[in-house]
């Protein structure tokens, strides 16, 4: 079986640190991440990728129960998927994919923001 582009080690390794450099600078999330283990959330990018070229899904229930002790608005949640496609643009997704992945992420903001 062929790796999925979207999943090359160098293009993740970028995406992740671009991803991340834009959360630590965004002074609306920064917060939201100051608290939490670096290093056990650095795959979270890949997550999200994953879901958005339907690699894994996590049911509504998980994701809800995984951010349930977080607060994180709808303001916070747009910020993120935001940060999330344009690192994505610069790491060389198209246009469909990105757009792919924010319909899919998007999809889980009841669930992320606690209104599920």
């Amino acid at each position: 079986m062929q790796q999925n582009n979207a999943f090359d080690n160098e293009k993740l390794n970028s995406l992740v640190k671009g991803f991340f450099h834009k959360i630590h600078a965004d002074d609306l999330l920064q917060n939201l991440f100051k608290d939490h283990d670096q290093e056990r959330i650095q795959h979270h990018p890949q997550t999200f990728l994953s879901h958005g070229f339907g690699e894994n899904q996590y049911s509504q229930t998980e994701i809800a129960d995984a951010h349930n002790q977080l607060s994180i608005s709808d303001e916070h949640f747009e910020s993120m998927v935001n940060h999330f496609i344009t690192t994505l643009d610069e790491n060389g997704y198209s246009e469909e994919e990105r757009n792919k992945v924010r319909e899919v992420l998007r999809g889980y903001k009841n669930d992320v923001t606690g209104k599920a």
